[in-house]
Order: structure tokens, then sequence, then C-alpha cells
């Protein structure tokens, strides 16, 4: 349970002003100072999977005189990737089996910057589908294979995908989740 990935684009957007579409936040983050190492820990009611503190409250982290809009923005938009890397580890952990790719759907696959940093975290291959309505899309193959329209499953074999590969050194990925982890225990500890 992730209580905050897109709702925090709607907070960047609703509640703080710095964006006025959820569009804007690709070209900001490609904006932004790759030497800054500001992070946001969307902690907005709580820290969901896999820490589980209903206490903890959001916060950034690192923020230095070269932060700026764009920083600020990115920091958001990373901490989607930071949240889903965090379940995907954890699912490694407690399953023993190695994931081999995520395929993911919804408003923030429009994001390319998203989609491409989620690769790089996860160093593991992220597909997205051409449409983006593949739940409704799903809810109607799975109805068409209940009646027998569809002989199987192998029907969900044909959406188109655009598939993100991880382009990110091992050592700074290390470097950025050790950035992610050290502002989750900054964000646990004021509990």
């Amino acid at each position: 349970n992730i209580n905050y990935t897109g709702a925090s684009i709607t907070w960047l957007k609703d509640n703080v002003e710095l964006i006025e579409s959820a569009a804007e936040t690709a070209a900001l983050a490609k904006k932004a100072n790759p030497a800054d190492k500001t992070y946001f820990v969307p902690a907005f009611s709580g820290l969901g999977a896999p820490y589980w503190d209903s206490e903890a409250t959001g916060m950034f982290t690192g923020i230095t005189r070269v932060t700026g809009k764009a920083e600020l923005v990115k920091a958001v938009v990373d901490s989607i990737a930071y949240q889903i890397s965090d379940i995907a580890t954890l699912m490694e952990e407690e399953s023993g089996k190695t994931l081999k790719g995520l395929r993911v759907d919804g408003g923030p696959t429009r994001n390319d910057y998203l989609m491409q940093f989620q690769a790089d975290i996860l160093d593991r291959p992220v597909e997205v589908p051409d449409s983006e309505e593949l739940s409704a899309m799903g809810a109607a193959y799975a109805a068409g294979i209940s009646v027998g329209i569809y002989e199987n499953k192998k029907v969900f074999d044909g959406i188109s995908r655009i598939t993100y590969m991880s382009g990110m050194s091992q050592d700074h990925r290390d470097q950025l989740k050790s950035g992610w982890e050290s502002s989750i225990r900054r964000t646990l500890a004021r509990t």
C-alpha cells in the first residue's frame, strides 16, 4: 500500500501551486540541476508499506541554495519511483524471486521522465501501454474471455507497449537510493 503517488502531483498543483498541470512535471524534472540532492517523502497521512507508520509526516530533505522549482518538482516525481522501488524490493525479499520487469498503466505513465527514472531506480524494464485506458481494456478482454469471445489470456500479449530500460550506473543508483533511505529515516525519526 503506497499512500501517495499521483496525489503528490495533485498536491504540487492544488496546494503549493508549483505547477498548473501534471503534464508540466516531466519537463521541469528534466530541467532540474543534476547536482541537486533534494528528496521528498510524501507522508501526508503517514507512510504505508513497507514502513507502516501512521504518524509520519511529509518532508523535503537536502534543500540547498541551488534548489528551486524544478528541483522540488523533480523530488516529488522521484518519490513515486522510490516508493514503488521500496515495494518491489520487499516483494523480492519476501518471495525469494527476482522481479523481471514492471508493467504499469494510468495517468502517471504519460510522464516519460518518471517512467525512465522508475526503470533506472528498479534496474528493470518498465513497460507502458500505448493506451492510457488499460484498466478498461483489461476488463473488456476479461469479459470477452469469460463469455468465449477470446480463447485465452494471450489476447493481452497483443497490447502495444513502450519499454523503458535502465541506463543508470549501479553506483549512481546506490547513491540515490541511499539518499532516499536517509530521508525516510529522518521522517520516521520525527514520530
